[in-house]
């Protein structure tokens, strides 16, 4: 049979290839997009693909293909992925190799060592899942900006859970990208229970994702097929017998088709699609049966040197048996040249499932032994360890299939696939009763193949697995565990419980853990408890003990050469000196246990080093080393790829001393480009919380609102006051700002919790608020009517909170001159107080509402002249306007009625709200300019060095406060407001 079956025709499919020819041009245009397209196996979603594929190469669109591999009913780890990565490699010079994999080459260098062949095994960074999602979009978003990309994945319903985690990633992620992502998937495999049946419904909700369900095709289009293939029409007869039996399917069709060439007649064929699947194999030569039976057992795949020593024939026997299994379109050569593919899955899984068990164990035992006697057989294209697991384990041969999985259990987990890693790891533990000496198989006892196991589902994101399979061990009589592997589990366990919130929990275990340890010795698992207790108990609010047991980490960390556990220790150990404001050189033990995780590579220890010392500079006051120190913490974050993780948490603690300053366009232009990278849970909600306090001070309550109600949304059930405060902070203030007064109390009497160490400077903004609530409403009160209970209690609290910075210093002030307000005496003396302390701490916000309230007061005093109370209005407003805070328009209205001459500097501003120039930030403004020259998106980004999504969010902030519809309508606006001239 020399004619092939595939028709050299495009048949049918006209609409939807031009929908997505429509998305791809959207694409082009910068705005990307993701076209799901499913049907039913063999119904032809591969060849529209390839087709679009086709006309995005003529159209000098870039495309990265790759596919999901099912092997024994599981999908290769990011096989797609390394499909890409291949293409990528062997598409480009080195020069521009080094261009587009930038920060992201050591770590996939560990899923295709051909990306740096000179590198070791030993160059190997500490890494994560997470960090792999964003080193793949920042080699995406690289690839992009030189020409468009199209990005094809086929088959994604045998996806590993690492690949769909990416996939789903992506479509989350991909904005403002000359991207176009392709998804394919077999809609007759989406059981009720299939892991990517709840991605598609999420992804269809989405606005930039659009679905094409492929169905079959009608008669005409069967007979148009038909017609292309054989290059003549066929008889009515023959066209009915072909659509009646293929249903319109059109692989299924071209089958028939090779049967009825072969020799069988069609009006005989078998009536099911695996009967005729079947009968075409039997067409050929009992040499190319074996092939064909041999390959089948192999996966999708095999490659030509592997399969000729299974089958064990001669080159002689094998080549012919080889051509005429390609002449009759049952396999076909490989894209790499060097191995064969069962033109279609269907015919593959026909075969295998017709095999005898006997005959696909002694297969499967074939490929096994010729693997592991020669590992190069399987190519550049496999994973020998996960291959080998799956041909023993078939094989029924125990022992081997133990060692191989959990070899595969290890390389899944370097090359940051924890979901395949636990899925190798958890087959091992299911073997492992069945084999005789299996500790000697395994490569590792029975103790470290649990906590193996656990840290992997762990890493794929299941920490009450991971909790399980170590209380298993450590409820094991017979597991032998001395002190040393029951502490090792106890310090695993505590890392788990910290990532659920229970760090009272964890510290109780460690501690439990340190009394059955050799008192009085110096050992490397002494330096892991103690590290890891010491950061429960900062987590727990032990500080005290949190110091004390800090101290003792790292004499021991260093004495046992633990350079990981004597950083993070000192790290720690800085982090409480300072909460418990312990003497003049607290921060050094923090400085130097960060230098110490950057001088030997220790990239996470690094990250919370910069988290932590950023935020308690920022606690002590020290606002422009917090903003420095938080810049290089955000610039490791994106080259070590958490730019959404620890970069979102520091970009957050770079903004607060921003805005603690005063510098609030610079830190909303912070802001608004890290959430542009989309970072989830806490870290999103920190983000958030500083941007909701910022909207709350400039007055715009529903901009507040929306994003204090997203923080709550990516926050959870979470009970941490850095995080509950802040929240409470701002609903009060926007009940407050309302008029609600009875409502905004409501937000501050019952909050839990410690008043000191390092939860207290979260208490004193919402101590203050709460006692400014209180002044409000005993000035609605009439005169002579009794104290509310509520501020007795609420002042008896704030009493007992501690005052070890510069910031809780003046917020006491603060909380004295409110209860002087609420009072009514000797007001200017106490806000004269409070703004001399909120002066010395750098407050920018709370010293412009104590100049209005002491301003107010002044102007209440008949002692006091005009002349005083005007140049503190005038201080007032300066800042006010420099803040574009809502306090100018208060401090306004106060100068109208006390008839106060304020400063000319003042008198262009607007009467009733700051000016454009001040609403607009400093990078919103250069944006303008660029925008007003009829610059795009992608334009503006590479002139100012941002990604076009994240120019796309400011220009959209744009239009929102220039309240213009259009780019064109935002140019005018500024040039007639003169907003593009210098301030």
């Amino acid at each position: 049979m020399s004619r092939e079956l595939v028709s050299p025709v495009f048949v049918g499919r006209r609409a939807e290839l031009s929908r997505l020819r429509a998305l791809l041009d959207r694409a082009v245009a910068g705005e990307p997009q993701v076209a799901l397209v499913a049907g039913e196996a063999g119904v032809g979603k591969s060849r529209l693909t390839h087709e679009l594929a086709g006309i995005a190469r003529a159209s000098a669109v870039r495309v990265l293909a790759g596919g999901c591999v099912e092997l024994g009913g599981e999908g290769l780890p990011l096989a797609p992925l390394m499909d890409m990565l291949r293409a990528v490699a062997r598409s480009s010079t080195p020069e521009e190799l080094d261009q587009c994999l930038g920060a992201a080459r050591l770590p996939l260098t560990r899923l295709l060592p051909e990306l740096d062949p000179g590198a070791g095994a030993g160059d190997s960074p500490e890494g994560s899942p997470t960090q792999l999602l964003e080193h793949v979009l920042g080699l995406i978003t690289r690839l992009a900006a030189t020409r468009p990309l199209l990005i094809v994945v086929e088959d994604l319903h045998w996806a590993d859970q690492s690949t769909l985690d990416l996939v789903a990633f992506l479509v989350q992620t991909l904005r403002e990208l000359s991207v176009m992502l392709l998804l394919t998937y077999r809609s007759d495999e989406m059981h009720r229970r299939h892991p990517l049946r709840p991605l598609v419904t999420a992804w269809e909700r989405v606005r930039h994702v659009e679905r094409l369900e492929l169905r079959r095709f009608t008669r005409a289009e069967v007979g148009e097929q038909l017609r292309a293939i054989r290059e003549t029409t066929p008889s009515a007869d023959f066209m009915d017998v072909v659509f009646e039996r293929s249903q319109g399917n059109a692989f299924l069709v071209e089958e028939i088709l090779a049967a009825a060439d072969s020799g069988a007649d069609s009006r005989a064929l078998p009536p099911s699609l695996r009967d005729v699947l079947l009968a075409r194999t039997e067409t050929v030569s009992e040499a190319a049966q074996r092939i064909l039976r041999t390959a089948a057992a192999a996966g999708p795949r095999v490659g030509e040197r592997l399969l000729e020593v299974v089958a064990g024939v001669s080159e002689a026997e094998l080549y012919p048996a080889l051509r005429e299994a390609v002449e009759h379109y049952l396999l076909v050569v490989d894209d790499a040249g060097h191995g064969y593919a069962f033109r279609h899955a269907l015919t593959r899984d026909a075969l295998y499932d017709d095999m005898l068990p006997g005959e696909r164990v002694r297969l499967h035992a074939a490929y096994g032994a010729a693997l592991a006697a020669d590992p190069t057989l399987l190519g550049e294209d496999g994973n020998v360890a996960a291959t080998l697991a799956h041909h023993w384990y078939a094989a029924l041969d125990l022992p081997r299939a133990l060692t191989a999985s959990v070899q595969a259990g290890r390389q899944a987990s370097a090359a940051f696939a924890p979901a395949e890693a636990f899925r190798h790891l958890e087959r091992a533990l299911r073997i492992w009763p069945r084999v005789p000496e299996a500790a000697g198989s395994a490569g590792v006892d029975w103790v470290a193949l649990h906590i193996m196991a656990a840290e992997a589902a762990f890493g794929a994101g299941n920490p009450n697995r991971g909790l399980s399979i170590v209380d298993q061990v450590l409820a094991e009589p017979d597991a032998g565990l001395d002190p040393v592997r029951r502490a090792e589990l106890v310090e695993r366990r505590a890392i788990m419980l910290r990532a659920l919130g229970r760090d009272r929990e964890a510290a109780r275990q460690l501690r439990d853990a340190l009394e059955l340890l050799p008192h009085g010795t110096a050992e490397p698992i002494r330096a892991v408890v103690l590290a890891s207790l010491a950061n429960s108990l900062m987590r727990a609010d032990d500080m005290t003990g949190a110091a004390t047991t800090a101290r003792e980490a790292a004499t021991v960390a260093a004495e046992t050469g633990r350079v990981a556990q004597r950083a993070d220790a000192l790290i720690t150990l800085g982090s409480v000196l300072a909460y418990l404001g312990e003497g003049d050189d607290e921060l050094t033990p923090l400085r130097e246990g960060l230098r110490l995780a950057e001088r030997h590579g220790l990239h996470g220890v690094a990250a919370r080093g910069y988290t932590n010392l950023s935020d308690v500079l920022t606690m002590l006051g020290r606002f422009a080393e917090a903003a420095e120190v938080g810049r290089a913490g955000m610039a490791l974050a994106g080259r070590i790829g958490f730019a959404r993780s620890w970069g979102a948490m520091i970009s957050g603690n770079l903004a607060e001393p921003l805005l603690r300053q005063g510098r609030w366009r610079e830190a909303l232009d912070l802001i608004t480009e890290s959430l542009t990278d989309e970072p989830t849970g806490t870290f999103a909600s920190t983000l958030l919380l500083i941007r909701a306090e910022l909207n709350v001070w400039q007055g715009h309550a529903d901009e507040a609102e929306r994003d204090v109600r997203e923080a709550r949304r990516f926050f959870g059930d979470g009970a941490e006051l850095q995080f509950v405060t802040p929240m409470r902070y701002v609903e009060a203030e926007l009940a407050r700002g309302r008029g609600h007064l009875a409502e905004a109390r409501r937000w501050l009497p019952d909050l839990d919790g410690p008043l000191d160490g390092a939860f207290a400077r979260y208490l004193w903004p919402l101590m203050w608020l709460g006692m400014r609530i209180e002044a409000d409403i005993a000035t609605t009160r009439p005169a002579g009517a009794p104290t509310a209970p509520e501020r007795d209690r609420l002042y008896a609290r704030t009493r007992a909170l501690p005052t070890v910075t510069p910031s809780a210093h003046g917020y006491r002030a603060m909380v004295e001159a409110e209860m002087a307000r609420l009072d009514g005496r000797d007001e200017v003396r106490a806000w004269q107080l409070a703004v001399g302390a909120i002066r010395a701490a750098d407050e920018a916000y709370p010293l412009c509402y104590c100049l209005f309230r002491l301003a107010e007061a002044q102007a209440a005093d008949p002692a006091i002249g005009t002349e005083r109370t005007s140049a503190t209005a005038t201080e007032c407003i300066v800042l006010a306007e420099q803040l574009a805070a809502a306090t100018a328009d208060d401090i306004r209205i106060l100068a109208r009625r006390a008839r106060l001459r304020i400063a000319p500097a003042s008198a262009g501003a607007a009467a009733d709200r700051p000016s454009l120039r001040i609403r607009l930030t400093d990078r919103e403004l250069e944006v303008l300019g660029l925008v007003a020259e009829g610059r795009s998106n992608g334009q503006i980004a590479a002139a100012l060095y941002i990604s076009p999504k994240t120019a796309s969010v400011h220009v959209s902030n744009i239009l929102a406060k220039l309240n213009a519809s259009t780019r064109t309508e935002a140019a005018a606006q500024a040039h007639r407001l003169g907003l593009l001239t210098p301030a």
